[in-house]
């Protein structure tokens, strides 16, 4: 099979957990997402985006103490990053809340952390993730590096929250569905990133939809046009292309 050929996808797994380790096995170094800014392409593998979570997961339930239903305020920026982070909460049963109201949080450099976090961990814009000026606490990669690059035992389920925001929440199995729909002919997705998209949507197409249609996600930052991706072999895009 062609390396940049479509992937047939297999049907999704019940919960986040057995499709990342799915989508570890099965993918390995893989692509999964890639952001494309002005000056600077960023990309993650699969196989990466795993490691950072293993070493995710076990802080969230060895340093935090968050324990399976419970959530974790997620207030990043659109990049491998908020995958990671979001992959580690996803695989020990924590729910990702997008809106920020939640005892322990992960919060982008320059942005207020929200009043209800007591254990606040930063992310920024250098290339492996942490903070370029003076953060206000620890950075989640520094926080991260000492625990194993294997995963603790996974404790999702399908019917624990995966995705809180404002207007609703998302359970694992149904952030899984969305993902599914979001598959298209099996090949690379584009987001244009001048178009904003509800947010469980754009997390859902980051993070999730890789691990089952084996191919990237690419993701335009703000003021970058579609056809810088012309070499990333999107076959199809958020939002869709308009007909001609």
């Amino acid at each position: 099979m062609q390396l940049d050929a479509p992937r047939s996808p297999r049907p999704a797994p019940g919960e986040l957990a057995s499709a990342l380790a799915r989508a570890r096995e099965e993918l390995g170094h893989r692509p999964a997402v890639t952001v494309l800014g002005r000056e600077r392409r960023d990309e993650q593998g699969i196989a990466s985006l795993a490691q950072w979570a293993a070493k995710g997961a076990h802080l969230l339930e060895l340093d935090l103490m968050l324990e399976p239903g419970e959530r974790l305020a997620v207030d990043l920026a659109p990049g491998w990053p908020l995958v990671a982070v979001s992959l580690a909460a996803w695989w020990s049963g924590v729910a990702v809340d997008l809106d920020g109201t939640a005892a322990a949080a992960v919060v982008q450099e320059g942005r207020t952390a929200p009043t209800t976090a007591q254990d606040v961990l930063w992310v920024g814009d250098a290339v492996d993730g942490s903070p370029i000026g003076d953060a206000a606490g620890e950075a989640w990669t520094s926080a991260v590096q000492s625990f194993p690059d294997h995963p603790p035992p996974p404790r999702a389920t399908p019917d624990l929250p995966a995705i809180v925001t404002a207007e609703r929440t998302l359970t694992q199995a149904e952030v899984l569905t969305a993902a599914t729909s979001l598959l298209g002919d099996g090949g690379t997705l584009g987001i244009d990133g001048d178009v904003e998209l509800p947010a469980s949507l754009l997390l859902t197409a980051l993070a999730v939809r890789p691990l089952l249609a084996g191919r990237p996600t690419v993701l335009l930052q703000p003021g970058v046009d579609r056809s810088a991706a012309t070499g990333e072999k999107v076959t199809f895009w958020l939002p869709p292309v308009p007909p001609s």
